[in-house]
């Protein structure tokens, strides 16, 4: 879950306060994103669909295949890609505090952690 974004994180540099991307760019995160919604939906809903025809079918397949399909299909690489290409076009000036404006946006994010932890 993710906790409200800080007060800080909304007070970007003045240069950061629009950012633009060429069209190029901005087709390319857009295929990435795309790629990704619609195969995980649609692993999604083969999934639903297998089971209404199967009621005693494995409950470990829809995440055997979506481990098979993230792995094969380099979905951390693809993100990266996406995160790479909006991030560039910020400046990464430090502030006081250390950090830049995408730095700084990022820090409330609260991440996977070991079940348990």
């Amino acid at each position: 879950m993710k906790s409200p974004p800080s007060p800080k994180e909304n007070k970007l540099r003045k240069t950061n306060r629009k950012i633009t991307l060429t069209g190029k760019k901005a087709i390319k995160a857009l295929q990435e994103l795309e790629f990704m919604i619609i195969s995980l939906r649609k692993i999604e809903d083969h999934d639903f669909y297998k089971k209404l025809d199967s009621p005693g079918q494995d409950q470990n397949l829809q995440a055997q295949e979506l481990s098979r399909f993230i792995s094969e299909n380099n979905y951390v690489q693809s993100l990266s890609s996406v995160r790479r290409i909006i991030s560039e076009r910020f400046d990464s000036t430090l502030g006081d505090d250390d950090m830049g404006d995408t730095e700084r946006a990022m820090e409330h994010l609260v991440f996977w952690e070991k079940p348990g932890d």
